[in-house]
């Protein structure tokens, strides 16, 4: 800002810098916990981290509205997939989404 005086510039700067080292005291803990394969996901601060929070809702929001459009078509929607309308390829998509290793039963290929 222009005409921000030397003292303004300085208390945001100061706050500035202890936000970042705030945070990359945060992450490398976080990195720590989680090479030793402990690391613990909480809630996030609702007066504090309220940029992540509101991006977390955003994405919460986008990945819900994405199911129920599943769900009323009755099938994935995956955007970068071709879809091929022929009778010949719809009948054998469902004839495969039906099968032991389909959609649905994943968990009998988990090893």
């Amino acid at each position: 800002h222009k005409s921000a005086n030397d003292e303004d510039f300085e208390h945001i700067n100061q706050f500035f810098k202890r936000v970042l080292a705030e945070d990359k005291w945060l992450c490398n803990l976080t990195q720590s916990n989680l090479n030793a394969g402990i690391y613990v996901n909480g809630q996030l601060h609702s007066t504090h981290e309220q940029g992540p929070l509101y991006f977390q809702s955003l994405v919460k929001k986008a990945v819900k509205d994405h199911k129920q459009q599943e769900q009323k078509l009755g099938e994935e929607i995956w955007p970068a997939r071709q879809k091929v309308n022929t009778p010949e390829i719809s009948k054998e998509l469902q004839f495969c989404s039906g099968l032991a290793c389909g959609k649905g039963n994943q968990s009998i290929l988990n090893w």
